[in-house]
């Protein structure tokens, strides 16, 4: 039987490394949990599959790296009818928008601005290009670019997606005020080579939120708060969209706030021609 806790296996299937490392060590844990049971990943019936899921933590992201690591081994050996269902995966919970309100996200933008030092820029660069922490981490000037209309900045991010990205004039000033840079616009601690860790970009965000008030705020915070805000000013979902870089507009929708005002105006907007005309 072909070994499929080796790496090249699961890279051989297309796997970027980082995810055929992932399903090895998974396989590498299931294997000696088949061993016991008398079974290999051949032989193994969806009884067996389901009492080794039984052991796994019970998150829905746990259980579906558990389901698609079984699945590409399977198909690594070749094995007809598997039983990937055994595989009970949770449901995917409501995801509810983690944007700063209008107000908490003045606020920290106000402290940012005061600041003047690289932990409030990078928040500034998170609330105006709405970058995850990697992207922020990893900033050089020459992916920023000027067109007749403006800054751009071309970024390649999650799934090697490359999108260029109108840089507000805003954080353009920002960016001219605390320049000029050298080879990264975050470069780590002196005497330390190449850019700074996004775990550092992480903990400037939660300083500079606890100075603003705000208590705990991710990065990701910030990232959802810039998508929120294009999308509550321009009820453009589309084109939002193409700012996130997300492949789905489903994906962005989880993005986005519904307010209570919003709600009750689009209720309102229903018009049979018959209610009758408020006195």
């Amino acid at each position: 039987m072909l070994d499929v806790t080796d790496v090249s296996e699961f890279m051989g299937l297309g796997l970027a490394p980082k995810t055929a490392y992932a399903y090895a060590r998974v396989i590498q844990r299931v294997l000696p949990l088949l061993e016991a049971r008398g079974v290999d990943l051949l032989t193994c019936s969806g009884a067996d599959v389901a009492m080794i899921a039984e052991t796994w933590p019970r998150s829905r992201s746990s259980r579906s790296q558990l389901r698609s690591a079984l699945g590409a081994a399977w198909m690594i050996l070749g094995r007809d009818a598997v039983p990937l269902r055994a595989v009970r995966v949770p449901p995917h919970p409501r995801m509810r928008c983690k944007a700063l309100s209008a107000e908490e996200a003045a606020e920290l933008e106000r402290v940012a601005w005061a600041r003047r030092d690289p932990q409030g820029l990078a928040v500034l660069v998170g609330l105006y290009l709405a970058l995850r922490r990697e992207e922020i981490a990893s900033l050089r000037p020459d992916q920023f670019h000027r067109e007749h209309d403006g800054l751009w900045l071309r970024i390649t991010g999650k799934g090697d997606v490359t999108a260029d990205l109108p840089v507000h004039w805003a954080l353009e000033r920002a960016l001219d005020l605390h320049g000029p840079f050298g080879e990264w616009i975050f470069p780590a601690r002196p005497g330390r080579p190449g850019h700074t860790h996004p775990t550092t970009v992480w903990t400037w965000v939660r300083q500079v939120a606890a100075q603003a008030g705000l208590g705990r705020v991710a990065t990701h915070r910030l990232r959802h708060t810039g998508l929120t805000e294009m999308n509550d000013r321009s009820r453009d979902l589309r084109t939002v969209q193409e700012l996130a870089r997300h492949t789905r507009p489903e994906t962005t929708a989880l993005y986005t706030r519904v307010t209570a005002a919003r709600m009750r105006e689009v209720a309102e907007m229903i018009d049979y021609g018959r209610a009758p005309e408020a006195s």
